[in-house]
């Protein structure tokens, strides 16, 4: 049993006025530090379009003294005010770089946009052979026709707004955070769910006199200083989104750096709907990544997927390194009762086809997480997967341990029961001193964070708490067995065999 260790909870006293929180990014920085993100959902746990922010918890160790930063809030309406009219971020994910930048990859989202909500293209045109962001005057965001502007290159810290007709510079402008200025000067509106609180106009925001295109963007920020403070956002859906898609959404929790032909290259993975009730594949799996520390994107193939899967979306990535094979490997959610997978050998360019990991069973149509360790057993590399273990609703949590063989598959040693009620979303990360820590959803808006370590023969032990044991969701297992049976009884019956 593992002696006395303290550690605190995250996300749960009440900052930023919120308890209802969701999507947990977990990452271990360079220097040993922890840095956990969150969905600040305020009075509600829906997903967008509502009144959602993102902030991240950062402790030098990962046990205590936790210290809150926001990164991404739009102020349109009052924190604790829940409206679909709102413009939200949802989704993050978190990576840092070998030279220390920290990225987060977010959807950003205008108001009344959401998974559903998100309207077919990027929302930007072509000028002289250069994507700019649209805009329009009209209340009718969801229209790319009405849209009569686009915004231009940025000098310094403001960009000018043209027009699309004739490329003529208006008197609008915007600043490198979307807020917009008229004639050089600011232009405010009343910020909605407050009495007298004035907020600058931005392009996200349904009163701002010019609106951005109703559609998901893929939202950039880094930081150079472990997270104290943020950079100005990039948007990189014009490199990245196809103009026939509509929504194109962030896998959340943890992005990764490998090293490819002498750079380092920054991944995350990402998802579409572009065959939203028109396919039965209405969800497909790729990634984004950048070899130039974040200047220019780029997007992988969309991952084809083997019939039974459904579709791939939510994933997370490891390296692979078996003694004969080593890949970039790519773990799904999907609608089968298993996790499914797929590998890249060209550092996640293109990929094979998702397949089912049969040993990997678990919930379906819920976000897991995976990731290498820089644990050894019997000289192989230790993988850890977090996901739910019922297969009938999001609960069960399982923590499994695997090593991988030399052919690169996994081999699934040993799993531990954490919860025994409801489990969702969950991020995992190694702590400098090898213990390990989980981010979980716990309830359906609440996270909870855990701390556990791995024996050297493969056994989780919890720390602090007396180790659950496991008993598995048969409930599955016995109806296909009493189904089978009474076939078996009703062919005998037939053959008058009984």
């Amino acid at each position: 049993m593992n002696s006395k260790i303290i550690y605190e909870q995250i996300f749960d006293n009440k900052e930023f006025q919120s308890e209802r929180n969701r999507i947990p990014a977990l990452y271990t920085l360079n220097d040993g530090s922890v840095m956990a993100g969150a969905d600040i959902r305020y009075a509600h746990g829906s997903d967008s379009p509502n009144n959602i922010d993102i902030a991240v918890a950062i402790s030098k160790d990962g046990y205590t003294d936790w210290n809150y930063v926001m990164v991404n809030h739009f102020d349109d309406y009052a924190d604790t005010v829940t409206s679909t009219d709102s413009a939200s971020f949802i989704d993050s994910a978190i990576v840092q770089s070998s030279s220390g930048r920290i990225f987060m990859l977010v959807d950003a989202q205008p108001s009344e946009c959401g998974y559903l909500q998100a309207k077919t293209g990027t929302g930007y045109c072509e000028i002289n052979g250069k994507k700019h962001l649209l805009l329009t005057k009209d209340n009718n965001g969801d229209k790319l026709n009405t849209f009569a502007f686009y915004v231009g290159d940025f000098d310094g810290d403001f960009a000018p707004i043209f027009t699309k007709n004739d490329n003529k510079i208006t008197e609008y402008s915007i600043s490198r955070e979307f807020c917009l200025y008229k004639n050089g000067e600011p232009l405010y509106t009343e910020q909605k769910g407050s009495e007298g609180v004035k907020i600058q106009q931005n392009i996200f925001y349904s009163a701002s006199e010019l609106k951005c295109y109703k559609t998901t963007y893929l939202w950039v920020k880094y930081s150079d200083d472990n997270g104290k403070t943020w950079s100005t956002p990039q948007i990189i859906s014009e490199s990245v989104k196809n103009e026939k898609e509509s929504f194109l959404g962030v896998g959340p929790g943890r992005g990764m750096k490998i090293n490819h032909n002498g750079k380092e290259r920054i991944l995350f993975c990402v998802y579409d709907n572009n065959g939203l009730f028109k396919d039965p594949i209405f969800e497909n799996a790729s990634v984004v990544y950048t070899d130039d520390n974040g200047a220019t994107w780029h997007r992988s193939n969309k991952i084809k997927i083997k019939k039974g899967i459904g579709k791939t979306s939510e994933a997370q990535l490891v390296k692979i390194e078996g003694k004969n094979y080593k890949a970039l490997r790519i773990y799904a959610r999907n609608l089968s009762n298993y996790i499914a997978y797929a590998d890249s050998l060209d550092g996640g360019v293109t990929w094979t086809e998702f397949r089912a990991d049969k040993a990997l069973e678990g919930t379906k149509n819920c976000m897991v997480s995976l990731m290498e360790t820089s644990k050894k057993i019997d000289n192989k590399q230790v993988i850890l997967c977090s996901a739910g273990g019922n297969l009938k609703s999001r609960a069960d949590g399982l923590l499994r341990v695997g090593v991988t063989e030399d052919n690169g598959q996994i081999h699934w040693i040993s799993k531990y029961h954490l919860t025994q009620g409801f489990y969702g979303y969950s991020c995992l990360t190694e702590l400098f001193d090898g213990n390990f820590a989980v981010f979980y959803e716990d309830e359906a808006a609440h996270l909870k964070y855990t701390i556990f370590s791995v024996s050297d023969d493969g056994i989780i032990n919890e720390i602090n708490n007396k180790n659950l044991e496991f008993k598995e969701d048969t409930s599955s297992k016995i109806q296909r067995s009493l189904k089978a049976k009474r076939t078996i009884a009703n062919i005998k019956f037939k053959l008058g065999l009984m």
